[in-house]
């Protein structure tokens, strides 16, 4: 087997001769075959079974041959026995390593173990064992005895750097042989891990999309119900709203209904009398039976009523309106904190007992140009939802008044009962409440939500459950006309 071209791990040397030709030839063959090994494994090229079974050919004809040709010239030149029971225990090492390696019925692995085996073999059997045979076997023919010639050879104390520097190279030898076989059987599994992997992966991408569009389908079912839910909930308070006052419109127009009848039935009794076609006595006993005092004091309470029902609907209709459609507000050149000012004062009466208000304005406030009447009725709104907020407990609602960069943010906050997510998320729709029926309309914040918007700005709320809640509008701020202007 030749010696493949370019460089090679193991160079022939004078080391490597033990001075016994044809055990220095049978080393130089194995000398080839590691170096043949590693130009093939420096080439990422492995060895094909065919290959493989001819190279462990070659190695069990080597150890057939060289082992019995140097264990025959031990024997004759008769060698200590210690020495001749060691050399021979590696020989049978070496033919029980190159067995294992047929048995196996992994080329990979086998490869790795081979070269690493060779490799061993010819740095620390051929360099210590055979140049020791060699040593000794010039001992004797020399003339000293076999027993004299091992002890000689077996004091032989090595540079200890050099017996040092090949231990290591063994030990180095032999990790690097694990991680080389660790390395074979983890490429051999690697192909069918990742295929196992990536099927698994597009097993979890195929769930995932799939949880995904039953995710989708969800919300928007929930959106759907939400909205419904939400239109339930409008409709309700619109029917609310709108019932009310149209159920005592119809009782009053029942009730007037029925005093018009009677009317009318007196009036038709005077025309008979008068015409001579009625009794006067007949008369009065219809006369009797009517209370027309009654209806008299009756008519215009049932009227006044009916117009009130009628001029509340239509008051529903237009928040409606306004809510869906809010037009811009006309400004007046207005102080901010003295319409706040102004709607505390309007809401004394609706704050319970024991409930302190405390006013946080900042200096120097400027002028905004906003409709008066609809931004207090809009602070009013807020005051009167803190007021309701604390329960009727002792508790305070604070006004706050500040100028940030390019607005203005007005904050009306309490210490009541606050709202939870749901009650938030629906706190400025028209007709929502959480006050008992009759208590409330539901037109108070989003009326107020309707105003701020109105004006150009936003309304936010930040609340917790039992820790209270805050209103802040921020309305963008306008550069106050000079002094004649428009």
């Amino acid at each position: 087997m030749s010696t493949p071209a370019g460089p090679a791990p193991f160079a022939w040397a004078a080391y490597f001769e033990t001075g016994l030709d044809d055990v220095d030839a049978q080393h130089h063959k194995l000398v080839d075959l590691v170096n043949m090994l590693a130009s093939r494994a420096m080439g990422g090229e492995g060895l094909k079974p065919a290959e493989l079974e001819r190279i462990l050919d070659a190695l069990a004809r080597y150890a057939q041959h060289h082992f019995s040709a140097e264990e025959a010239l031990m024997q004759q030149v008769g060698l200590d026995p210690r020495h001749l029971q060691s050399h021979g225990r590696s020989h049978q090492e070496f033919i029980t390593q190159v067995e294992d390696m047929r048995r196996s019925t992994d080329p990979a692995r086998v490869t790795s173990v081979l070269y690493g085996f060779v490799t061993s073999w010819l740095s620390f059997h051929i360099l210590d064992t055979d140049r020791s045979m060699a040593r000794q076997i010039r001992a004797i023919q020399s003339g000293q005895s076999p027993a004299v010639a091992y002890e000689l050879d077996a004091g032989v104390n090595p540079d200890p750097a050099n017996q040092a520097l090949v231990q290591a190279v063994r030990r180095l030898l032999g990790v690097l042989g694990e991680r080389n076989r660790e390395l074979v059987r983890l490429n051999a599994g690697l192909e069918q891990r990742i295929a196992a992997r990536t099927l698994a992966l597009n097993e979890t991408n195929q769930e995932l999309r799939q949880t995904l569009g039953r995710l989708q389908e969800t919300q928007a079912r929930l959106l759907e119900a939400d909205k419904m839910a939400a239109v339930g909930q409008l409709a309700a308070g619109i029917a609310h709203e709108i019932n009310n006052p149209l159920g005592f419109v119809a009782s009053n127009l029942s009730a007037l209904g029925g005093y018009a009848g009677q009317l009318l039935d007196l009036a038709g009794d005077s025309d008979r009398l008068v015409q001579g076609e009625m009794p006067r006595s007949a008369w009065q006993s219809a006369r009797a039976r009517i209370d027309l005092n009654y209806i008299r004091d009756e008519l215009p309470t049932l009227l006044a009523e009916s117009e009130k029902g009628v001029d509340r609907v239509g008051e529903v209709v237009r928040a409606l309106s306004e809510f869906a459609n809010p037009s811009p507000a006309t400004g007046i050149w207005s102080g901010i904190p003295e319409l706040m000012d102004q709607a505390i004062r309007e809401t004394a009466e609706a704050r319970p007992v024991g409930v302190d208000v405390v006013r946080e304005y900042a200096p120097d406030l400027p002028l905004l140009p906003v409709n008066p009447t609809l931004l207090g009725s809009a602070f009013r709104a807020l005051l009167e939802n803190a007021a309701l907020a604390l329960e009727g407990k002792p508790g305070a609602i604070t006004a706050c008044l500040e100028q940030r960069p390019g607005e203005l943010r007005i904050e009306v906050r309490d210490t009541g009962c606050g709202m939870d997510e749901a009650v938030r998320s629906r706190v400025f729709d028209p007709f929502f409440t959480t006050r008992p029926v009759g208590q409330g309309r539901g037109l108070g914040l989003s009326a107020t939500y309707r105003i701020v918007r109105q004006h150009g700005g936003r309304i936010d709320v930040v609340s917790t459950p039992g820790m209270g809640s805050a209103f802040i509008i921020t309305l963008p701020l306008v550069d106050t006309p000079a002094e004649g202007g428009p």
